[in-house]
């Protein structure tokens, strides 16, 4: 007798059995990657391993898909290592989660696939405490609405399976102005 269990299981599988045959309209990506935050400079030596992704898209175009990506990043807070008014901050952490919402215009080139992508997203700043006595330089713990714009590029292992890389630029509208680029790498599964 077929509990709805063991029916969900073999839907599942004979789904899977038959991807081959239909479309890849849905993946599934998880990514690890580097931080850099050019919110007063541009230098490239500030990349930090300190990001991790996890996305979902769905082509709806042969070239061209939409793509929602859950993200966390480890950075230094926003007057982290600046002067301030003659005095010097010193460094202290945060988290900042975001949810973004992408469009991707796609290209294919045989067992590679690259794209240009660019949409909007809510971010979550949570700022660890600061040394006693710089409080005043805490970035404040809200929430603010941000846009981002990258390339990317996926390299076929399989039918289903891709290393995929991944460059995006955030833009994040607090005050004062948060700006990161982020570089990372991973796996993408397509059904």
């Amino acid at each position: 007798m077929l509990t709805w269990k063991k029916s969900l299981i073999l839907a599942a599988a004979g789904l899977a059995l038959s991807a081959p045959a239909r479309a890849q309209l849905f993946g599934i990506s998880a990514t690890y990657g580097s931080v850099n935050d050019i919110s007063h400079t541009l230098n490239l030596e500030g990349f930090k391993p300190s990001e991790y992704t996890v996305s979902f898209d769905y082509r709806f175009e042969h070239a061209a898909l939409l793509r929602m990506t859950y993200g966390s990043m480890w950075t230094q807070q926003s007057q982290s290592g600046q002067t301030v008014n003659g005095v010097y901050v010193p460094s202290a952490k945060e988290h900042i989660n975001y949810l973004t919402a992408d469009a991707s215009y796609l290209y294919t080139e045989g067992f590679y696939t690259g794209g240009l992508f660019g949409g909007i997203g809510g971010y979550s700043v949570v700022p660890e405490p600061m040394p006693p006595g710089f409080e005043a330089y805490r970035d404040p713990n809200q929430k603010y609405f941000g846009f981002n714009l990258g390339a990317d590029g996926e390299f076929r292992l399989t039918k289903g399976f891709a290393i995929v890389l991944r460059l995006t630029y955030h833009n994040i509208s607090s005050s004062p102005s948060r700006q990161f680029f982020n570089a990372d790498a991973g796996l993408v599964g397509r059904f």
